[in-house]
């Protein structure tokens, strides 16, 4: 069993199953040409995040597409998201942890994932934990669970993101050494042109500077999920469940360009020199304690 906290619970009621379907796509160059290539979704899901609300943006549509398929999605969050706000009453305060928390479950709900586990770490100091022991935490779950696909940031953290880069290299490296399909987040070129003015005004890819943020070609996506109509509606629901954090943005962005920002979901296979990086810092001893590491209860 994981260090990291399992908290699944009931089954998924069968009124909250929405239309979807049960395929995604990858694309491959035929000749001159760019083809689309369906593929079947994975039966058993993880994915590991930084924060509540990582994984409704970057996964909800593919979440629900697996829960649909009568598949197992199990979470993995870092943090309970304690340091997301500007509220000087609530920041890095247990309470807005246990908001979060709550936020997070309702979420999930939505698309029939209970199985929640945390790692116990603060928003914001990823970094302070140990490659090694978070690397051992995820491993433990991989070990457990068995995913067809593990599915998480790259390396450039989607938004730059301190904890979303430590998340990247830790599940890169526990993949490494278990085995297994691992897929980042990503956006494609033509994503990005599409929303550039938009992602200018809210600042979400700032820490970039004039780049505008990660983007791959289309040929590079090996795993997208462009939503139906009623997978879009679902998704509007999961990200709502995380008010905390989606109605300031919402109110900035208005709710139509919201909803056409946040719909489709892209995921892009590891370089294998990404995948040969090793994140352990050389002075580190094999011998050192196994991870400590507690969820929320």
């Amino acid at each position: 069993m994981s260090n990291a906290t399992n908290t699944a619970g009931q089954d998924r009621r069968p009124e909250q199953r929405a239309p979807g379907l049960d395929i995604v796509t990858s694309y491959a160059n035929v000749g001159n040409v760019l083809m689309p290539l369906a593929r079947p979704v994975p039966r058993r899901l993880l994915g590991v995040w930084a924060h509540p609300d990582d994984e409704a943006y970057l996964s909800a549509g593919l979440m629900g597409r697996v829960t649909d398929a009568g598949g197992h999605v199990t979470v993995v969050t870092a943090t309970r998201g304690e340091k997301g706000t500007d509220d000087p009453a609530l920041f890095d305060r247990d309470e807005f942890g246990d908001l979060r928390e709550q936020e997070l479950r309702a979420s999930l709900a939505e698309v029939g994932v209970d199985d929640v586990r945390f790692l116990g770490m603060r928003d914001g100091e990823c970094d302070l934990t140990a490659d090694e022991q978070a690397v051992r935490a995820i491993v433990e779950v991989l070990e457990e669970v068995r995913p067809d696909a593990v599915v998480t940031f790259g390396p450039d953290g989607m938004t730059n993101h301190p904890d979303h880069r430590a998340i990247s290299r830790w599940t890169t490296e526990a993949v490494r050494r278990v085995g297994g399909d691992l897929f980042y987040a990503t956006k494609t070129r033509a994503y990005m042109d599409r929303f550039a003015e938009l992602h200018a005004e809210i600042g979400v890819f700032d820490d970039f500077g004039g780049s505008g943020g990660p983007s791959v070609p289309q040929a590079c996506i090996d795993l997208e999920c462009r939503l139906t109509d009623a997978e879009a509606v679902r998704k509007r629901r999961v990200l709502q469940a995380h008010a905390s954090q989606t109605d300031g943005l919402v109110a900035l962005m208005g709710e139509d360009a919201y909803r056409a920002w946040s719909r489709d979901e892209f995921f892009r296979r590891p370089t294998a020199t990404e995948l040969a990086a090793c994140p352990l810092p050389a002075s580190f001893e094999a011998t050192d304690a196994a991870p400590e590491l507690v969820g929320a209860s």
